[in-house]
């Protein structure tokens, strides 16, 4: 009999309990979400360039130095003089003057070669003469032997150097640079060789 009436105090005071906690629960609720920060708050916490440059200055300074820097202009290079492969002083040209007198030079050096070898040529042959009529020498030169025992031996013995001097004069207007400017050893050759030869007939005994 006593449980029923308990039962019927305690109801009510229960009732109202679970309808504080319902009131409770949306304001509770309201409470959570409006105390969530807005984007708007979370954007206007966010620390702005200015607080961060002004917080770190070594932040800023890397910064900068990552940025390239303005371009320089630079001063045009001047290209490089060409080598001088001929003296400035000497003219380009040869003047018509020039070459007469340098055509004039190698005659005079070769009539002056002519003669010296001619000559030499004649001494060899009276060498010849001389040691074949008072020694008894004999002519070593085949194509001179015809002519050793007569005075045709002073005509004969011009044959060669003729043809030395006649070399050296096409040598001297050759085409190649390399023969002109050894036009002169033909005759050269030629005078040596009869000096040489005189030389032997003189002192043979």
């Amino acid at each position: 009999m006593f449980l029923p009436i308990i039962l019927l105090l305690i109801h009510p005071q229960m009732a109202a309990n679970m309808s504080l906690s319902t009131e409770n629960a949306p304001i509770s609720a309201s409470t959570t979400i409006s105390a969530m920060p807005s984007p708007a708050d979370t954007e206007d916490s966010l620390p702005t360039d200015a607080t961060l440059t002004d917080a770190s200055p070594s932040a800023a300074v890397e910064t900068s130095a990552l940025l390239p820097d303005a371009p320089v202009p630079v001063a045009p290079i001047a290209p490089p003089a060409p080598m001088a492969f001929l003296n400035a002083g000497k003219p380009m040209t040869v003047s018509v003057r020039q070459l007469i007198a340098e055509n004039r030079r190698k005659e005079l050096m070769w009539k002056g070669l002519a003669i010296a070898s001619s000559g030499a040529a004649t001494f060899d042959a009276w060498s010849t003469r001389h040691a074949i009529t008072t020694s008894g020498a004999q002519e070593l030169n085949p194509l001179l032997r015809p002519f050793a025992g007569n005075a045709s031996l002073y005509a004969a013995i011009q044959i060669g150097p003729a043809l030395l001097d006649f070399a050296g004069r096409k040598m001297m207007y050759s085409r190649h640079s390399w023969v002109r400017r050894i036009w002169w050893v033909p005759q050269s050759a030629s005078f040596v060789t009869s000096i040489v030869c005189a030389a032997h007939n003189v002192a043979y005994h």
